[in-house]
C-alpha cells in the first residue's frame, strides 16, 4: 500500500495490481490485495469491503456483479476481460470514499462506494491511525 497524499484531516491511500476474480456463473467479483489477513469487513449492499488490522481496505466482494457495474456503465464484457484492478481509498473526518478501478479492454473505469458518518469501531481505528 501507498500512502499517496496527505493534506489537513485528509489521507489518500492506493492499492495497485490486486489479485482479482470474476465468476461469471455466479456473477460474484472479488479484489485483494494479496498476503493480507482480513480483520474486519463492512457490508454495504452488494459490497463486501475488507480491513486489515489497521483500518486499510485490503478487498472488495461484490454480489450480482454485473447488475451492480452495470449501474457505473461497466458492462458484463468488461468485468469477463480484466487485465488490472486498484484501489484508491479517500478518508477525510468520518467519511470514506473507495474508488474500484478496473482496467479491462484499453479502458479504465471505476465505482464509487461511500461509506457517510459510520460510528463502525473499524473507522473509529482508522481516524486514529
Amino acid at each position: 500500500m501507498r500512502l499517496s497524499n496527505i493534506t489537513r484531516n485528509r489521507r489518500e491511500y492506493l492499492i495497485k495490481k490486486l489479485k482479482f476474480n470474476y465468476n461469471k456463473d455466479n456473477d460474484l467479483f472479488y479484489t485483494y490485495k494479496e498476503y493480507s489477513q482480513v480483520y474486519s469487513n463492512v457490508m454495504i449492499g452488494d459490497f463486501h469491503i475488507e480491513f486489515n488490522k489497521n483500518g486499510e481496505v485490503i478487498g472488495i466482494e461484490v454480489l450480482n456483479a454485473s447488475d451492480v457495474f452495470s449501474e457505473y456503465q461497466i458492462p458484463g464484457v468488461f468485468l469477463e476481460n480484466i487485465k488490472e484492478v486498484n484501489i484508491k481509498t479517500v478518508i477525510r473526518n468520518n467519511l470514506m470514499l473507495i474508488y474500484l478501478i478496473i482496467n479491462s479492454m484499453n479502458q479504465e473505469k471505476s465505482a464509487m462506494i461511500t461509506m457517510n458518518n459510520v460510528e463502525s469501531a473499524i473507522m473509529q481505528e482508522i481516524e486514529e491511525v
